[in-house]
């Protein structure tokens, strides 16, 4: 790990590093798929990375308005790097694109209590409806299953 992260709001990765973050993470989404993985970032237009030189280390995804409402989708980072405040960086600066948004999101079981100790309030009034096809299974399985691309990020 390099002294110093940098942080970009206009850098956006390929999809094979961002398959790799989010196979190290953990992050569950469609890693089997590049071009779903592609189309993912294509349509979000809130995408704030971290590099350590080249390596891509931490990622968020989102969507907003940028004015009211803003959805967090993915917040990744590498486990080399995680409890070193780049999971905390990349949410000021989704914070940071305008005061008066509302920031949302849907936590992996993992990542609940990292919400709650970075200052994010637990909500009650949500409500959601299941994604048809690809369903990720449990997490052993899932980081099994992709051990490889892991190991690349």
């Amino acid at each position: 790990m390099s002294a110093a992260l940098t942080y970009s709001l206009d850098r956006r990765p390929e999809a094979e590093a961002i398959r790799a973050l989010y196979a190290a993470a953990p992050l569950r989404r469609p890693i089997h798929d590049p071009e779903r993985i592609r189309r993912m970032f294509d349509g979000s237009n809130v995408v704030i990375s971290a590099w350590d030189g080249e390596r891509l280390v931490g990622l968020l995804r989102g969507w907003t308005d940028f004015v009211y409402d803003g959805y967090i989708c993915d917040l990744a980072v590498h486990p080399a790097h995680q409890k070193a405040g780049v999971g905390r960086r990349l949410l000021e600066l989704a914070q940071g694109l305008d005061e008066g948004i509302q920031w949302v999101l849907q936590a992996a079981p993992l990542a609940r209590d990292y919400y709650a100790r970075v200052g994010w309030q637990k909500i009650e009034n949500g409500w959601k409806m299941d994604r048809a096809g690809w369903r990720p299974g449990p997490y052993e399985a899932y980081q099994a299953e992709h051990a490889d691309l892991a190991a690349k990020a």
